[in-house]
C-alpha cells in the first residue's frame, strides 16, 4: 500500500502546495508516509489534468489516495 496524495489550486495565482504539511502531519499522526505527491494548478471543471492521470495511472489497488478536501480531486 502506497499513500499518494493530491493536490490541486483551481488558478495559477494560488499555491497548490498549500495544504501540503498538513497532509504530511496527518499521515504522520496515523503512522504512516506519504510515498508521491501529485500537484497542480488547474481548475477542477476542466478534465483534462496531467497530474490527476498521471495518479490515476500509478495508483494500485490497495493504495490510499489523500486531498485536502474531495472537491480538490473532482
Amino acid at each position: 500500500m502506497f499513500i499518494r496524495a493530491y493536490l490541486r489550486a483551481s488558478t495559477k495565482e494560488q499555491d497548490a502546495k498549500r495544504a501540503k504539511s498538513e497532509l504530511i502531519a496527518f499521515a504522520n499522526d496515523h503512522g504512516h508516509k506519504i510515498a508521491a505527491f501529485y500537484v497542480e494548478n488547474e481548475s477542477g471543471a476542466i478534465l483534462a489534468r496531467p497530474k490527476l492521470m498521471q495518479l490515476i495511472e500509478d495508483a494500485h489497488k490497495g493504495d490510499v489516495i489523500l486531498v485536502e478536501q474531495i472537491d480538490r480531486l473532482a
